[in-house]
């Protein structure tokens, strides 16, 4: 349950240690399990890059507790604030930065979710058909690797338009995952112009496989009014203002935002030495060219796509519908961002071995360039606004989901403070810490959108 708290940052924490997966947990000689009295301070990180929660928890024992961990411990960590009660387990897999000062020692217990660790001493092989029972659309291929790791948490699958019948050399059960997500199409995005671009993360509701569109477009469906449902993939909406502390307004400190810092704002340079608005986009296979080939009649490697941002603009999904930032440039510097400079490769699967007859559908691999350029074009742009925030803890957000950022202008008009509506919207969680230390927790988060407002 949560707890009552004065300040908008108090918190209360329990921690135990277990050696088989939390089922009884190790007892002092007094016969305690409870070890949060040794927690100096702890984070949690979760992003949308990464396919784990990590935790980093930092001890300070005086009882010789060091003495019997052997870093492959369960640790349950439980943190009650204002709004909630989580409870997490993580598998450690490193003791890190131990030192001694008199009769204590402090050090870093570093732990991840458990299936990180199950993923490294698992490996797949063999044909999809065989595997997983002919099973070939994406969604039904994520669920099925996660529930064999095994783990028993939510998954939360968007569906691929093509199929993916593969032979799996050996790989990781994520690696697989990561492969076919550079090879899906979404089944929403049929026609001419279809849509990719999945990423694939785990947060505190379980795991996601979704393009950076869905994403987008369940943000923008995301409300005030509808409370969190970790079964059902839901998160609340929640508004965080940054302004000044006011004395007898303390209610309202639960959603202030405490600074917020800009990491590379508008650095167009790097985005044009990065191809992040134009440029080519070719197929080959590195074997040999001569066999770059996506299907017997269709050669793909001599033929270079274009690509450009404002091409594609329109082919996107965009949070609250807003406008390239492009298109503020000036008219020079809109015509020097337009020239493509980079060139991006992208190996083919070589398709001369297939049966005379063969039925397998081709055109995923015949759309290898438009698809390649439409991926690296959704990605630089989903992070042409970047913010870092600080914000009282609240463990009720999530990374890949949204949270709405109102920010003043630094300059009053006619002594009003008005919203600085090029920065004030909802954003694209990409990654999120909590920060527990000196009994109270903060949750910095780092910050994606596309778009700027159309009136911009």
């Amino acid at each position: 349950m949560a707890i009552k708290r004065q300040n908008s940052t108090d918190v209360k924490i329990s921690l135990k240690v277990s050696r088989d997966s939390g089922q009884t947990f190790l007892r002092n000689s007094d016969g305690d399990e409870e070890l949060g009295d040794f927690l100096v301070a702890c984070t949690i990180t979760e992003g949308i890059d990464i396919p784990a929660i990590y935790a980093e928890l930092i001890i300070q024992d005086s009882g010789g507790l060091v003495n019997t961990l052997t870093g492959s411990e369960t640790w349950r960590l439980i943190i009650e604030t204002g709004n909630s009660e989580v409870g997490y387990y993580f598998q450690s897999y490193n003791i890190d930065s131990r030192a001694r000062s008199g009769n204590t020692e402090s050090f870093i217990i570093e732990a991840v979710s458990r299936e990180f660790i199950l993923n490294e001493a698992k490996s797949l092989f063999g044909h999809t058909d065989i595997i997983f029972n002919k099973k070939t659309k994406a969604k039904e291929l994520v669920e099925k690797i996660i529930k064999d790791l095994p783990s028993n948490k939510n998954v939360f699958a968007e569906d691929s338009q093509n199929n993916h019948p593969l032979i799996i050399p050996h790989w990781r059960p994520f690696d697989t995952i990561f492969w076919i997500a550079q090879h899906s199409t979404r089944a929403t995005s049929g026609g001419s112009d279809p849509q990719n671009g999945f990423i694939f993360w785990e947060n505190r509701m379980g795991y996601h496989y979704k393009t950076i569109d869905k994403i987008i477009e369940d943000v923008n469906n995301q409300n005030y009014d509808t409370e969190s449902n970790l079964d059902n993939g839901v998160a609340r909406l929640y508004r965080y203002k940054y302004e000044p502390k006011k004395s007898g307004d303390e209610d309202s400190d639960d959603f202030r935002i405490e600074n917020v810092t800009f990491p590379e704002d508008r650095n167009f340079l790097l985005k044009m030495r990065n191809g992040s608005w134009s440029g080519y986009s070719m197929g080959l296979d590195p074997s040999k060219f001569s066999n770059s080939k996506v299907s017997q009649e269709t050669p793909t490697a001599g033929n270079a796509a274009v690509y450009n941002i404002n091409e594609y603009w329109n082919k996107m999904s965009h949070i609250q519908g807003g406008k390239n930032p492009v298109e503020n440039f000036t008219e020079e510097m809109k015509q020097v961002v337009e020239r493509p400079r980079r060139i991006r490769y992208n190996a083919l699967p070589n398709r001369i071995f297939d049966q005379k007859g063969s039925t397998t559908d081709n055109k995923q691999y015949d759309e290898t360039p438009y698809l390649q350029a439409y991926q690296h074009l959704r990605l630089q742009s989903f992070k042409n606004i970047k913010l870092m925030v600080n914000i009282p803890g609240n463990l009720d957000l999530y990374a890949g989901y949204g949270v709405e950022i109102i920010i003043p202008r630094t300059k009053p008009k006619k002594d009003k403070i008005e919203t600085d509506e090029t920065y004030s919207g909802k954003y694209v969680i990409a990654g999120i810490r909590h920060k527990y230390a000196n009994q109270a927790i903060f949750t910095e988060m780092l910050l994606y959108r596309d778009s700027i407002p159309e009136n911009k």
